[in-house]
């Protein structure tokens, strides 16, 4: 009787805690992740992702955040022809990281890695069948024992992450994060694969091939600015500020000689100002692409301004990071300080 009753025991834990198989070093998906804010997930909509750990590649094909353009974003490790160690990356950058996983970049010893994709954790528990209406089947659900009061979105108490898969393969998952602090809020990302393949079928092989010669933009991925000092500034109707601007990489001359430079205002709750200063032209070349330029910032209204750094030609429309500023446009002394109440979230 005790053999049995520890044999019965035995099948119960294998069956809720063991039977998930997980993702494999290869596959091939199309799949969709959606979240509760628009800016919780870096990617929106259908998407396809081809993933090759045991050969250190990835691709992922999404749609592109520009109109009517997609975007493909490959890593491929040790391509033919580059040194060994070395990274190959074809972006069209956008304003993060991209589709891959936060998880990857800024390691202590590489500051780029794959790694495997979306490993579980060993004490999911089984919870049964579930209907997936996204791909119009039953999958077996598997909840992690911690759960996540989601008080802010009004979710309620959720696993922390769920995970669903049929037979053997996955199907979807769902991330949740209780909100930390006031300016925080409540994450519930859902990643459905809506079909999904294991391994890497020959006839998609040619897609991890980098072609002979990169798209112009590719060389300039590296956008970026330099603001000297970074910090908030401040203009009175009788003072200006100013910061020396710099480029990060030279303008692509197949994308135009010239990048011409403009703060565009990026209101807020707080910094809710909408044209608190106004600006010199800047103008960067092939010549003085490296040197700094002075921005002369002059009073235009009262409030609390967020300026962007945007750009055109030459490459720079498209950044990883935008870079930002605050200006403060108030009585006071300029490039100091503001006199009396601050200008902000009146």
């Amino acid at each position: 009787m005790k053999h049995t009753f520890f044999f019965l025991f035995f099948i119960l834990f294998t069956n809720e805690y063991l039977c998930q198989t997980g993702f494999p070093k290869q596959f091939q998906t199309i799949l969709n992740i959606t979240g509760l804010y628009s800016w919780q997930t870096s990617t929106h909509g259908v998407q396809q992702l081809l993933y090759d750990y045991t050969n250190l590649r990835v691709r992922f094909d999404i749609q592109g955040w520009r109109s009517q353009q997609n975007e493909t974003y490959m890593i491929k490790y040790k391509p033919e022809g580059a040194e060994a160690g070395s990274v190959s990356r074809k972006t069209d950058p956008m304003g993060d990281i991209g589709p891959f996983p936060i998880s990857w970049f800024y390691g202590q010893e590489k500051p780029f890695e794959i790694q495997p994709w979306f490993p579980l954790p060993s004490n999911l528990i089984n919870k049964g069948e579930e209907w997936i209406p996204e791909i119009q089947k039953n999958a077996i659900r598997y909840d992690s024992p911690e759960l996540c009061d989601l008080v802010k979105s009004g979710y309620g108490i959720v696993p922390c992450l769920s995970y669903f898969e049929a037979q053997d393969t996955p199907v979807k998952s769902i991330r949740a994060r209780a909100a930390s602090g006031f300016y925080d809020s409540d994450e519930y990302v859902s990643t459905v694969y809506l079909s999904f393949t294991k391994g890497i079928p020959s006839e998609t092989e040619y897609l991890f091939n980098l072609p002979n010669q990169w798209p112009s933009y590719c060389g300039n991925a590296n956008t970026g600015f330099t603001v000297e000092p970074m910090h908030g500034f401040v203009v009175t109707p009788d003072g200006q500020d100013h910061f020396a601007l710099k480029l990060q990489t030279p303008p692509v001359r197949s994308l135009g000689d010239q990048i011409e430079v403009e703060f565009r205002v990026q209101p807020s709750w707080y910094y809710n100002g909408t044209r608190c200063a106004e600006f010199n032209s800047i103008v960067f070349n092939q010549d003085n692409w490296h040197e700094p330029q002075q921005v002369d910032m002059s009073f235009d209204d009262y409030g609390c301004c967020t300026y962007a750094i945007t750009a055109t030609g030459g490459g720079y429309e498209w950044q990883y990071a935008v870079s930002t500023f605050v200006v403060y446009a108030c009585d006071g002394q300029a490039g100091y300080g503001c006199r009396g109440k601050q200008p902000c979230g009146a």
